[in-house]
């Protein structure tokens, strides 16, 4: 028989003080799994952690930053002395950002790059080790549609994701033949936080909408135990994306009739 990755599983989960990781974390929790949550808004994580932690009472929270980079080994080290080890890792933490390229700064690539790319790479490598010397674990980053439709407004935001789909693909390539395996979903638009204004953004293409965070983390739990690479939340983000890469000229011709500025009357 299988072993269910999910229940009994010590987990991590970034990013969990609202939306898609909160939800996440309660759906976890539910289905047997010992959750460590982390964020760095510590009002929020408490909120969190009590759901969390009336189904699944072992489960643990951190207020952490994953934009430190430095201090992710010390982190983890805690968060696997505390759980006993990781068996799971949700790379959910991640930030927008809404601007064009001619208005992009260095700081503001430098920001997207370190939260949506180089913090779940270096968190990975610091709970790799451990996954393999127990020859178990699983790994799940988050992408967004961002690379999967179109980047008009959301270069920076898009590349990072980017940068992070094929980190994925090449961990789970590199990883065949051992007990550990990465997995990458990818959430569309959803009724969360990421939708709002936010310093150093430029406004929302819309109010928040789409999808429910618990669907998007129901999706994520059926992704996990099927084991498939790569998910999306659902079928009409999949047809997207299908229809981009099966003819990428077409899908953007079709996309610039809509963003080219109109001629002045």
């Amino acid at each position: 028989m299988s072993v269910d990755p999910i229940a009994g599983a010590r987990t991590l989960v970034t990013g969990a003080s609202s939306g898609i990781g909160a939800a996440l974390t309660v759906a976890l929790a539910r289905e047997g799994a010992t959750v460590g949550i982390c964020a760095r808004r510590s009002d929020r994580l408490t909120e969190v952690y009590e759901q969390v932690r009336a189904l699944a009472p072992a489960s643990r929270t951190w207020v952490f930053d994953v934009g430190d980079l430095d201090e992710i080994p010390a982190f983890v080290a805690r968060v696997e002395g505390e759980l006993g080890g990781i068996d799971l890792l949700v790379n959910n933490a991640g930030i927008p950002k809404r601007r064009r390229i001619p208005e992009l700064t260095e700081a503001d690539l430098d920001e997207v790059m370190r939260i949506n790319f180089f913090a779940p790479v270096a968190l990975v490598r610091a709970v790799l080790p451990g996954m393999l010397e127990r020859d178990r674990g699983r790994i799940v980053n988050l992408s967004s549609m961002g690379a999967h439709s179109m980047a008009a407004r959301v270069g920076a935001y898009a590349a990072s994701k980017g940068a992070l789909e094929l980190y994925t693909e090449a961990l789970h390539l590199d990883l065949l033949g051992t007990g550990v395996d990465a997995q990458l979903f990818v959430p569309g638009t959803s009724r969360t936080e990421f939708s709002l204004p936010r310093d150093g953004n430029d406004p929302p293409f819309a109010p928040p909408s789409g999808m429910e965070p618990a669907d998007v983390a129901a999706a994520i739990i059926a992704q996990v135990r099927s084991g498939a690479f790569e998910a999306f939340a659902c079928d009409d983000y999949a047809n997207i994306a299908a229809a981009k890469r099966a003819d990428t000229n077409g899908f953007l011709a079709a996309m610039e009739a809509n963003l080219r500025p109109r001629p002045a009357e």
